[in-house]
Parts: C-alpha cells; sequence; structure tokens
C-alpha cells in the first residue's frame, strides 16, 4: 500500500512539474518565439564609399513584369508568394515562394508573373549614392 501511495505522488509530482512547465508565475502561457524560417547568406565585395542599402517589397499582379534593366549595385530578391519567371544571359527559368537570386551590379534580366496570381517579391540593395539604382534596357 504505501509503495502505491509513492508512485501515486510521483505520478502527480510529474503531472504539475509538466503542466506547470507550460505557464509562468500567474497562470500565463510563456510568450511565444520567432521560428526562423530562412536564413540565407550571399557574400558580396564592394570598393568603398557611400551607399544606400534599400530594401522593398513588390507586388506583381498577373501578366505584370519587370522589362529586361540592370542595376548599380548587389541585389538579392526572394519570393515570397506564387512564382515568377526570370529572364537573364543563362534564359528562363521559374523561381518560386521561398528562393532566391542574386544580381551583381550591370547584369541584365527581367522578370515575368506568367500565373494567375498576384506574386509577392521582397529585394534588397546596396546602391552606391548618386548613381542610378535601375536601368532599363532599350
Amino acid at each position: 500500500m504505501r509503495s502505491n501511495l509513492c508512485r501515486a505522488t510521483l505520478v502527480v509530482l510529474i503531472a504539475w512539474i509538466l503542466g506547470g512547465s507550460a505557464t509562468r508565475a500567474g497562470g500565463q502561457a510563456p510568450p511565444a518565439t520567432p521560428v526562423s524560417v530562412s536564413l540565407m547568406s550571399f557574400p558580396i565585395s564592394v570598393a568603398a564609399g557611400d551607399y544606400a542599402l534599400v530594401n522593398q517589397v513588390l507586388d506583381l499582379p498577373p501578366g505584370s513584369g519587370i522589362p529586361l534593366h540592370y542595376h548599380s549595385g548587389p541585389v538579392v530578391v526572394t519570393v515570397v508568394t506564387g512564382e515568377l519567371t526570370l529572364v537573364d544571359e543563362a534564359g528562363e527559368r521559374i523561381v518560386r515562394a521561398g528562393e532566391s537570386w542574386t544580381e551583381k551590379a550591370g547584369d541584365k534580366h527581367a522578370i515575368i508573373n506568367k500565373s494567375a496570381e498576384t506574386i509577392r517579391v521582397v529585394s534588397s540593395a546596396l546602391f552606391p549614392k548618386g548613381f542610378a539604382r535601375t536601368t532599363v534596357v532599350k
């Protein structure tokens, strides 16, 4: 009988510890913590000087795009939703949500939304101050 009482006490103690770990003092649940969904690193080399670090979120409706162009500094682009067609010197390729690509200064490229849904991309670029950020190729 004593061993049953010890077992029951141990079970209650474990349940209290496990149940109590999900709450803080005052009965509140612990705060949510951030979850890293994606982390990418893109090494770059730039000349000394002043730059503008530009971050842009862009929505492209179906059938829209950006014609052949290039930038004055390095760019990283990530597709957030949907998929787009990237056209560059290597040809055409599909870039899907969660995927990224990089562009060096002067790399000519275009993007096209050939899908039936609006897509969202986010880009980060390092542009030398005093230079055009984007130049459309005519």
